[in-house]
């Protein structure tokens, strides 16, 4: 019995984790308060990877990407989502597109500055990953 409470007891985040999900919340709350987005999906999962959040913007399907980092960060969030990250991205968002039967979409990413408590969001709208 004790083998199973361990195995399933719940551990706790790391920094990193909880600077990624309070990312995300923050990038959620951030697109249906203050930009009027659906969600559709949180965290969509598919056998190669993840997409942070799909929402809805109008008639377009927007793929959206978040990345917390510190304020001082050598790379930006915006500069960590590289060609090697697109080129992982891209199958998860073809199989969403696919499954889904979609004709307009888009990808964004949303950079969030940690500097102590304070947050600052960047969101870059349109960002190239079906080309070249």
């Amino acid at each position: 019995m004790e083998f199973f409470v361990k195995f399933f007891r719940k551990t706790a985040l790391t920094p990193r984790q909880k600077t990624g999900n309070d990312g995300e919340k923050l990038a959620e709350n951030f697109l249906k308060k203050r930009k009027k987005y659906k969600i559709l999906e949180k965290n969509w999962r598919h056998k190669s990877g993840e997409i942070d959040i799909i929402a809805q913007d109008g008639a377009v399907t927007v793929f959206v990407e978040v990345r917390a980092r510190q304020k001082n960060a050598l790379v930006s969030g915006y500069f960590s989502v590289t060609k090697k990250k697109k080129s992982a991205l891209k199958p998860v968002l073809e199989a969403y597109i696919g499954q889904n039967y979609l004709q307009f979409f888009r990808f964004d990413v949303i950079e969030i500055a940690c500097d102590g408590s304070t947050r600052t969001l960047f969101h870059y709208e349109n960002i190239p990953i079906f080309s070249g």
